[in-house]
């Protein structure tokens, strides 16, 4: 029966809950630690801020590389009857970006933008853990996702832009009907349908430029989210009807309110971001078991019995994100960036182990435009890279129940490699 149920909860649909929220969106981005609400002059913007998609006034089309290579650690004295630790696996993922201004009559005041991450080496994968397994919360399947973002934006004056976008992920909704013959040992029936249906979420824009050089982004995103609901029925011959359900919420992303500031002058371009994310609405992560057993046949009553739920006591956040950008010359730029992403989840002193801490994100880049040897355009090849590092300080958590399991403590890092190529058209 387990068997049955795992595999039917293994088979998880492409979803978007974003990688980009914590790694970001590009090698240019990721080296400004993701303070790109109102600095984004790319494809980039139809994940930052889908009204900064007019900025960039001509065609790009952009493809990149992102290596991800996690380091975190839970550390406790595990027993041999404790659920053992989980922690994340690397993976590497490739992207591409493409965005379009609308010219002729309406003068490039329309663009379209698309961006889609596809891991290459964990193409799909829900994490959905009992409670009582160690594992971390926001860094677990994470990267382990395709992720698809939308945009339109519309420029009704020089100095502002407005854009809605649409990030989309699935959820998966499926059924399985077995008869095992118990005394033969054997199944003589076998049925399996499931159903991937496609959902998403709105993001939301506004880039204003009241000055040459000074621009301010405000952008919105909804939450996202994978959701699955399988029913698994084994019909026990001579025995009964044994019936599960198994549903749940994984890879929850919250919703997110974005307020930036770019300025540039001279050679030099500073960013600001402040991000709130609403974590206090986040939903119960653990997946939950709803078993009947209808014995009939054997003269048993029905017998139900469903998991209860888990209380995340998840807090809101605000994360400050800041960037600086310096152009040496011409064709060549520097990059680099810090950010905070605080910590949603109290420290886990009960049953629960959903494990989390602050982390401080810091980032390096440069950049390098390639002069055209056909000389068709000016400069429209760009070679960016980056080197980003998450870093998670120690954190203790003290368990304050008796059998809730061993002390443990959480720590370590990220790496965030990136290359991205854009072109100009």
């Amino acid at each position: 029966m387990w068997v049955a149920a795992a595999a039917l909860v293994g088979q998880a649909a492409p979803a978007a809950a974003s990688v980009f929220d914590t790694y970001g969106f590009g090698a240019r981005a990721a080296a400004m630690a993701n303070a790109h609400v109102a600095a984004a002059d790319d494809y980039t913007a139809v994940y930052y801020n889908p009204a900064a998609l007019t900025v960039h006034k001509v065609p790009q089309t952009g493809v990149g590389v992102e290596v991800i290579v996690p380091a975190l650690r839970i550390d406790g004295r595990f027993g041999p009857d404790d659920a053992q630790p989980v922690e994340p696996t690397s993976n590497v993922g490739v992207h591409l970006g493409l965005l379009f201004p609308l010219g002729g009559l309406i003068e490039n005041r329309f663009a379209i933008g698309v961006g889609i991450y596809l891991p290459t080496i964990q193409v799909t994968r829900v994490d959905s853990f009992d409670p009582a397994t160690p594992h971390f919360y926001r860094y677990g399947a994470l990267p382990d996702k395709i992720n698809v973002a939308l945009g339109l934006a519309f420029e009704p004056h020089e100095a502002i832009s407005l854009g809605i976008g649409y990030q989309y992920l699935g959820r998966l909704d499926g059924n399985a009907r077995v008869e095992l013959d118990l005394l033969n040992r054997r199944f003589s029936r076998k049925d399996v349908a499931v159903d991937i249906q496609g959902v998403g979420g709105l993001t939301a824009g506004l880039h204003i430029r009241p000055l040459p050089g000074l621009s301010f982004g405000l952008s919105y995103r909804a939450p996202l989210s994978i959701e699955y609901d399988l029913i698994v029925e084994i019909l026990l011959k001579d025995v009964g009807l044994l019936s599960v359900n198994i549903d749940g919420i994984a890879l929850y992303t919250p919703p997110q309110y974005s307020l930036g500031v770019a300025w540039h002058t001279g050679d030099l371009t500073f960013a600001a971001d402040l991000i709130w994310a609403r974590w206090s609405e986040a939903p119960d992560p653990a997946p939950h078991f709803d078993l009947t057993l209808d014995g009939a046949p054997i003269g048993l009553d029905p017998i139900d019995a469903a998991s209860g739920p888990i209380d995340l006591a998840a807090e809101d956040t605000l994360s400050p994100h800041v960037g600086v950008e310096w152009a040496p010359t011409e064709s060549t730029r520097l990059r680099a960036g810090w950010a905070l992403q605080p910590t949603p989840l109290p420290a886990q002193t009960g049953y629960g182990n959903h494990l989390d801490g602050d982390v401080h994100l810091i980032g390096l880049g440069t950049g390098y435009r390639f002069a055209d040897p056909f000389e068709v355009h000016q400069a429209p090849i760009t070679l960016d890279l980056s080197a980003q590092v998450a870093l998670m300080p120690a954190r203790s958590h003290q368990k304050a129940v008796a059998d809730a399991g061993p002390d443990l403590e959480t720590s370590g890092h990220i790496w965030h490699l990136a290359l991205t190529f854009r072109h100009d058209f």
